[in-house]
């Protein structure tokens, strides 16, 4: 006779199954997403022997640049060829990196060099939306790859709107690839 006051009463369409799915997503956590595994790095070119270094307007060695945290730089433009020469003289052969710390952005040593260069060959920020995806692939390595040496990441190249993570991890030099968000995605 009371029976059904002790039977539990179920609203239509509920799916008891997804039951634990919606409790999770209530709580604020999702389910995990499959791991992209990464895949062997590239053998690491050897550095040109005749490279030109300029960080923050003044001439550079390679040692001095060794020594930089990569996250203290703004950012970093490559000029070869004719535009290297007309710029900095016949000793750029293999090429001029421009370097531009986040201390001194905003110098006006720094700007009037970056100036000057750039009326020759265009110096090219990173725009809100490639920070952000290195803010977010950074996030990323961290928590999945903590003891992670991070040797390089920008944007992938021959692969528009990916970006590519290289790194050594236990002995292993490694890569991966992101979307445009920061994620992981499959090569």
């Amino acid at each position: 006779m009371f029976k059904h006051l002790f039977s539990p009463i179920r609203p239509l369409g509920y799916n008891w199954l997804a039951a634990p799915l919606v409790a999770a997503l209530l709580m604020g956590t999702a389910p995990a997403h499959a791991q992209v595994a990464p895949t062997p790095a590239p053998p690491r070119k050897a550095t040109p022997n005749t490279a030109t270094y300029y960080v923050d307007g003044k001439l550079s060695s390679e040692a001095e640049l060794a020594k930089m945290k990569p996250t203290a730089i703004s950012y970093m433009q490559i000029i070869k060829g004719a535009n290297a020469q007309k710029l900095f003289g016949s000793t750029t052969a293999d090429g001029v990196a421009v370097i531009t710390t986040k201390a001194n952005a905003n110098s006006p040593e720094v700007l009037a060099f970056n100036k000057r260069v750039g009326a020759v060959v265009p110096l090219t920020p990173a725009t809100p939306e490639q920070n952000a995806a290195v803010a977010a692939i950074k996030a990323y390595m961290t928590k999945t790859y903590p003891a992670a040496k991070l040797e390089m990441m920008g944007p992938a190249k021959d692969k528009p709107g990916r970006y590519q993570a290289i790194f050594t991890d236990h002995d292993q030099r490694l890569q991966l690839l992101f979307d445009g968000q920061g994620q992981p995605v499959k090569e």
